[in-house]
């Protein structure tokens, strides 16, 4: 075994390595068969593509160069805007960027709009000071029974306002006096859309890189409903009143498909909202989640910017429509059925104590800067990284994710 220590200040640790402690990533090594998802490696830049940025474990966006060393995970991607891309079937030497956050593989398709991803040269697999190769899946958060009163989001595809419509219906139920937690069960690790939701009162937010993934395209059903009932059941302890969960991409998307035909997922969801484009993929979307028998309350998402758009989706589909200004001004608890408590819950912690540390040794907890606004998490080893940033400013229809993600 060639096993070499690692210098961590010479290393740029992407997002998606933020649930493992900074000492156990003491090494690297060769790999010793294809690598698997979840398993961490060391590369070098060798040449910039589209990402030329790293959003780093802090959640914050990191310059990248050649020759920078970068530490991330192996993952599959699903991104019709971007990338399609896999984890290699075989040892290789090298291997592309596949997302901002630090998930890597080798590209088999891209928008043409994308350039070509940024290169990397492998230089072995992360481990431990016992010389074992790490991977995400044994940093996990534990599994508990899924349940509670769940709204979930969907949508028609990419950049259809989904991340958008779980914050404003995140602000909307804090508005009206409810407790709100929130977990994304799809997508590719990147801390952006966990901000967002945080940021606009959920709390606390969780996503599947807390039940041990990079990415989930390509999961099994089960690896799927593993995830689902990880975050769910760690939400749950927490006591919210309502749970937001969103699934990336669209309703025809391999994993989206998969949960919304899974009668365990459907059993669970008390209320939907479906984010659109444009009408057309409204009425669509109405249609299949009706199929499903998912209650559908509204339909949200970038279309809602046309007052005219909106009517056309209305009269197709016979299920209101609405926009962010709708949605805060009390649309949102009028389609769902539902009152004001008589008691405004409080503001739930960013993290749950119960969440503080995970039996992983090592910690996703928040700390407070005494003013109270949390600034840190703790690792259960002494480092304190940042946990959330916090975004200001007014809820928006999101930039294209494109130039980030």
């Amino acid at each position: 075994m060639n096993y070499y220590p690692i210098e961590q200040s010479h290393v740029k640790h992407g997002f998606t390595t933020h649930a493992i402690p900074m000492e156990r990533m003491a090494g690297i090594k060769d790999f010793q068969g294809p690598p698997q998802i979840g398993d961490l490696l060391l590369a070098e830049v060798m040449s910039l593509g589209h990402h030329k940025r790293l959003e780093v474990r802090a959640g914050v966006m990191w310059h990248i160069f050649p020759g920078d060393l970068i530490a991330g995970a192996f993952g599959n991607r699903y991104a019709t805007d971007q990338f399609e891309g896999y984890v290699p079937t075989e040892l290789v030497n090298e291997c592309d960027l596949l997302s901002v956050g630090g998930v890597c593989g080798q590209v088999a398709s891209r928008h043409p709009a994308m350039n070509p991803p940024t290169r990397l040269r492998i230089h072995g697999a992360i481990c431990d000071g016992d010389g074992e190769a790490l991977n995400l899946r044994s940093f996990s958060l534990p599994s508990n029974p899924s349940g509670g009163r769940i709204i979930l989001v969907v949508g028609s595809s990419m950049n259809a306002g989904k991340t958008t419509t779980v914050g404003t219906l995140a602000r909307a139920l804090k508005k009206g006096g409810f407790r709100v937690a929130a977990a994304k069960i799809t997508g590719t690790a990147a801390g952006k859309d966990a901000r967002f939701f945080t940021s606009c009162g959920a709390r606390p937010v969780l996503d599947f890189t807390f039940a041990g993934y990079p990415s989930t395209y390509m999961l099994s059903l089960e690896e799927l409903l593993t995830v689902h009932r990880t975050l769910i059941g760690n939400l749950r302890e927490t006591n919210p009143d309502y749970i937001l969960v969103e699934i990336a991409d669209g309703i025809f998307q391999r994993e989206t498909k998969m949960l919304l035909e899974c009668a365990e997922f459907r059993q669970d969801v008390e209320h939907a909202f479906f984010a659109a484009n444009d009408s057309l993929s409204a009425a669509c979307g109405a249609h299949h989640l009706k199929e499903y028998g998912i209650p559908l309350r509204a339909i949200a998402g970038a279309f809602t910017q046309s007052a005219l758009a909106m009517r056309e989706a209305e009269v197709t589909t016979g299920v209101r429509c609405l926009n962010l200004e709708q949605m805060l001004a009390g649309g949102v608890l009028e389609t769902m059925g539902i009152a004001r408590p008589e008691t405004p819950g409080a503001l739930l912690p960013m993290v749950p104590d119960s969440l503080l540390q995970n039996g992983n040794g090592h910690s996703n907890g928040s700390s407070s800067n005494g003013n109270g606004s949390s600034n840190g998490s703790a690792n259960g080893n002494g480092h304190t990284e940042p946990a959330v940033i916090e975004e200001e400013g007014d809820v928006r229809l999101s930039d294209a994710e494109p130039a980030m993600a």
